[in-house]
């Protein structure tokens, strides 16, 4: 579908974020036995919502790290950034303050005693912040190998650490930030098969393999049917996974082949016209 242009700028905003945790992900996927991480935590307490990025749980203490993209130059401002295009940003370290005093009020509340240690990770390294006060609070595309490389995680972790990661893991929900999705409606979607590649349309004639036109990745056609039938599933879950509809929503006139590859991959419900897949 066509996004409106907030929707698209939010969306372009999630993507680069997304972005900025992978390549920071490569930092603490490096990290040894002696912690625990966990990323995207959508956490609530006392009604209030908040996002952790990266959160390290060590033997004596908790890393919070709130991870940024920024690309090119910044000026620096107590309370906001500004890029030299004069568009201007919250200083993420007022983003960092609030989401530390939320993780200590449900650490308390889940009577869990550990000091905090909080960053804000930049990870772009086309990066600039000019005017900055000293801050042992960031993190600058050129400290964070340092930081890592001599991070020190002493002893092993308790069964304290692990009941706590555990307890932060059943509190994570998503659907905490599902207002922030854009309206749609299967009408108004497109109807074609997607490359699980590159995301680009294929068009499916026939065959056991479906070529793409963009990125040139040849895929089983079994393998993207099924793939687009999960995005069916994802955007619609209360609807029926039927033939029809399948076919229809993948834009493939051979509904045999949809009819095949559903009675292989997926357990019928029903007979005749009414028989839906789970």
């Amino acid at each position: 579908m066509k996004l409106s242009n907030d929707d698209y700028q939010y969306y372009m905003s999630l993507k680069k974020g997304f972005e900025g945790e992978c390549r920071f992900d490569e930092y603490t996927d490096a990290l040894d036995s002696h912690c625990l991480v966990l990323n995207d935590l959508l956490l609530k307490h006392n009604r209030s919502i908040f996002q952790i990025d990266s959160l390290v749980i060590c033997s004596d203490r908790i890393l919070l790290f709130e991870v940024k993209n920024y690309q090119g130059v910044h000026y620096w401002g107590p309370v906001t950034f500004t890029k030299t295009t004069g568009v201007t940003l919250e200083n993420p370290t007022l983003q960092l303050q609030k989401t530390r005093a939320r993780l200590e009020i449900l650490l308390a509340a889940l009577r869990i005693q550990m000091r905090i240690e909080a960053y804000i990770a930049y990870v772009n390294p086309e990066f600039t912040l000019l005017g900055a006060q000293r801050n042992e609070d960031y993190l600058l595309p050129s400290q964070l190998p340092h930081y890592f490389k001599t991070l020190q995680l002493k002893g092993k972790l308790e069964p304290e650490q692990s009941r706590l990661a555990d307890m932060l893991k059943k509190l994570h929900n998503p659907d905490n930030f599902v207002d922030e999705m854009p309206e749609f409606c299967y009408e108004k979607l497109h109807k074609e098969l997607v490359c699980y590649a590159c995301g680009s349309a294929v068009h499916f004639k026939g065959g056991k393999s479906v070529l793409c036109p963009v990125c040139k990745k040849k895929s089983s056609a079994t393998n993207i049917i099924k793939q687009n039938v999960e995005e069916f599933r994802l955007l619609f879950p209360n609807e029926k996974i039927t033939t029809v509809r399948i076919a229809d929503w993948c834009g493939v006139a051979n509904k045999d082949c949809v009819y095949r590859i559903l009675r292989s991959s997926y357990r019928p419900i029903g007979k005749g016209h009414g028989r839906y897949y789970v």
